[in-house]
């Protein structure tokens, strides 16, 4: 592959689509940080969904939107600053594992960690570290850890923990996971205070309506993909030929969808004067494990046969 693809390939991974149900989640995220701000009481996000709904992507465009780490020189010394700042949930899960993670990561640019001390000393490296980065807000990704089975031990002194934090702190927190998450603020009525704004992601249910979350996100990557690879021709996301297949194979997860349309389009570029096909979509599919179970490639397969399947998987549940 030339490196001009390659390139091509890197922007189209980078584009993020603010789709009417993702943008209402990020405008929930930024209320949180704003009321907290005005009460001058922590009122942080849950936010929550399956695997592939975007629930990281989420947490790190709007980590993005505060600004870069950067390094600002006072009269006392140079200090690293961050903003926002983001890290995945340790397992197994301890306060222990905890309090390093988030010291390590918030280490002043090109120097160690100070990991030494015990769990109290820990956290209150934590704190400072928080007023010294200057963070507004601090995001735990993979928060479902914390309610497998073998986290039960250290789940009640982790959530306590997190409360004395988000208390001594006054910062927005955002925990980020799988619906079990949940089970924390119904277990906890302390948690549960703190985190008054729960967002849901779900996967995509298909429409063809323009108005649509999922025509609305095939819209902007065709967008995106005729932009950057100058690509005009041949077939579009929006078209129900691949739109309907695409789904069929996806079932609305955002992360199948983005990686059978990359892997379409990688297909495409060597061919760009005749636009993407149906044929690079099926090579994509072939090659990822896409647990279509029963299914057939939705990419071989009528149209019409794909339409029922869609039909039996939105009243799959009814």
């Amino acid at each position: 592959m030339t490196n001009s693809n390659t390139t091509v390939l890197n922007e189209f991974s980078t584009q993020i689509v603010l789709f009417p149900a993702f943008h209402h989640a990020y405008t929930m995220l930024q209320k949180s940080v704003e009321t907290t701000q005005q009460r001058g009481v922590p009122n942080s996000a849950m936010v929550i969904g399956p695997s592939g709904s975007g629930k990281s992507t989420l947490c790190e465009i709007f980590r993005d939107s505060f600004g870069p780490t950067h390094e600002e020189t006072y009269p006392d010394g140079v200090y690293t600053i961050r903003p926002a700042f983001y890290c995945s949930t340790p397992s197994p899960v301890t306060v222990k594992s905890f309090a390093k993670t988030v010291v390590q990561k918030l280490a002043p640019i090109g120097k160690p960690a100070d990991l030494r001390g015990d769990t109290v000393e820990l956290t209150f490296r934590m704190l400072e570290l928080f007023k010294t980065c200057r963070i507004r807000v601090c995001e735990f990704d993979e928060f479902h850890y914390l309610v497998k089975p073998e986290a039960v031990k250290a789940k009640e002194i982790v959530v306590d923990w997190l409360i004395t934090l988000i208390n001594e702190s006054h910062r927005s927190f955002v925990l980020a996971g799988t619906n079990n998450c949940l089970e924390l603020l119904d277990e906890r009525p302390a948690l549960a205070r703190r985190f008054p704004y729960v967002i849901e992601l779900k996967y995509l249910s298909y429409s063809e309506d323009k108005a649509s979350d999922y025509m609305i996100l095939l819209s902007k990557l065709d967008e995106h993909i005729q932009a950057i690879a100058n690509i005009s021709g041949g077939s579009k996301l929006t078209d129900p030929d691949i739109a309907a297949r695409l789904y069929v194979a996806t079932s609305g997860n955002l992360e199948y969808i983005r990686m059978v349309i990359h892997g379409a389009l990688q297909n495409a570029l060597p061919h760009r004067s005749t636009g993407l096909n149906l044929a690079d979509f099926k090579r994509a599919a072939a090659l990822l494990d896409l647990k279509l179970r029963q299914f057939e490639c939705p990419f071989d397969e009528p149209l019409s046969n794909c339409y029922h399947k869609i039909y039996d998987h939105n009243h799959e549940d009814t």
